[in-house]
């Protein structure tokens, strides 16, 4: 099922300039993560429907984690194909990469109507001609 990714700190680095919601594609949905959840900030989350067998809390979906001097960026998106080609995946797992790796971002954030609320929005990339297994 879609489902709509909600901003909950825009603020942060990997957030600025993206939209407060989003509808993220067809993809799995965790619910009722586990774990110490220490030095942890939730930056966007979804509602995991009861309709869809989910808690009917938001769940998170995307989250930073600070580790000693070091920075986690953690996804709970992109479960396939099809997730993978959503342009809200692709922008966050890049921002957030590059916050991970270097603690800041300088990749542009989506312009106004790349990611909307309203409908999945799709980025696929060109195709590439495979090379010859040896």
């Amino acid at each position: 099922m879609n489902f709509s990714s909600k901003t909950r700190v825009a603020d942060h680095p990997i957030m600025q300039g993206l939209p407060v919601n989003w509808l993220h594609s067809k993809d799995e949905l965790y619910s009722k993560l586990r774990g110490p959840a220490q030095h942890l900030t939730v930056l966007a989350t979804a509602f995991a429907a009861p309709d869809f067998k989910g808690t009917g809390h938001h769940e998170p979906m995307l989250m930073v984690i600070s580790y000693g001097q070091g920075r986690i960026f953690h996804t709970t998106l992109g479960h396939g194909p099809q997730a993978m080609s959503d342009y809200g995946f692709q922008i966050t797992l890049q921002r957030g990469a590059e916050w991970a790796a270097t603690g800041a971002v300088t990749l542009p954030p989506p312009k106004p109507g790349q990611l909307s609320a309203d409908k999945v929005v799709y980025h696929l990339p060109p195709t590439v001609e495979k090379m010859p297994v040896k």
